[in-house]
C-alpha cells in the first residue's frame, strides 16, 4: 500500500536508531565495564518503543486521510463542522489530517488496548487481525494473548524509563532496575514485527 511507504521508511530508520544504541552499548563495553553502559540500552529500549508509538499515529492520520478522501467508512471519527464545510477539497484535506493528528497528538497507542481502541475506527476485531498478520508475514504461531501480554509487559517498562528514570524504589532510590541486551535487543524485534503488521491491519474494512 504506498500511502503508507514514508511512514514504513521513518519506522524502519527509527528502529535502525535503536538498534545504534546497542550497538554503542556493546562499543563503551569493550572500552569500560561500567553500569552507566547500560543507559545506551535504556536509549534503545526508550527508542523502539516510542518508535512503535510514533508509527501508530502515522499510520492512523494517513488511513483517516485517505478514508475521507475516498468516502470510505470510519467509526467513532468526529470531526469540526467547519472543517467538513471547506469548499475547496485539498483545503479540506489538510484540515482533516491537521485536526486528527491534532487530537491524537497526546495520547500513547502502545498500551494493547488503547490500541486496539484506535485501530477498531478502522477496522472490526483489531487483535484478531494483528495476530493472523503476525503469523503469517513471520511465520509464527503465537497467540493473542502472549502478544497483548508482551506489548503490556514493554509498555510497563518504557514508562518506569520515561516516567520513573528506571529507579528501583528500594535502597533509596539509588539503584536502577536492571537491563540487558539479550532483553533489549528482543524488545526491539518485537516491536517491529509487530509495527509490520499494522499496515494490513488498519487498511481492513470494517
Amino acid at each position: 500500500m504506498s500511502r503508507f511507504e514514508g511512514c514504513n521508511d521513518a519506522f524502519a530508520h527509527a528502529i535502525a536508531r535503536a538498534r545504534d544504541m546497542i550497538q554503542l552499548f556493546n562499543g563503551l563495553s569493550h572500552i569500560r565495564r561500567d553500569p552507566a553502559n547500560d543507559d545506551a540500552l535504556r536509549a534503545a529500549y526508550f527508542q523502539a518503543v516510542s518508535s512503535f508509538d510514533f508509527y501508530v499515529h502515522e499510520i492512523v492520520a494517513i488511513e483517516a486521510s485517505y478514508r475521507f478522501r475516498n468516502a470510505i467508512p470510519t467509526r467513532n471519527i468526529v470531526l469540526p463542522m467547519e472543517i467538513t464545510m471547506i469548499s475547496g477539497a485539498e483545503e479540506r484535506y489538510t484540515a482533516v489530517d491537521a485536526d486528527i493528528r491534532e487530537r491524537n497528538s497526546y495520547k500513547a497507542f502502545v498500551d494493547p488496548q488503547k490500541l486496539s481502541e484506535v485501530l477498531s475506527c478502522f477496522c472490526n476485531k483489531p487483535w484478531e487481525l494483528i495476530v493472523e498478520n503476525h503469523n503469517e508475514l513471520h511465520n509464527e504461531n503465537v497467540d493473542k494473548s502472549s502478544l497483548m501480554a508482551q506489548l503490556k509487559s514493554i509498555w510497563k517498562r518504557r514508562n518506569k524509563i520515561a516516567h520513573e528514570a528506571d529507579v528501583n524504589p528500594t535502597l533509596s532510590g539509588i539503584s536502577l532496575w536492571p537491563i540487558d541486551q539479550a532483553d533489549t535487543e528482543i524488545t526491539v524485534r518485537f516491536v517491529e514485527k509487530l509495527g509490520q503488521c499494522l499496515p494490513n491491519v488498519v487498511s481492513n474494512l470494517l
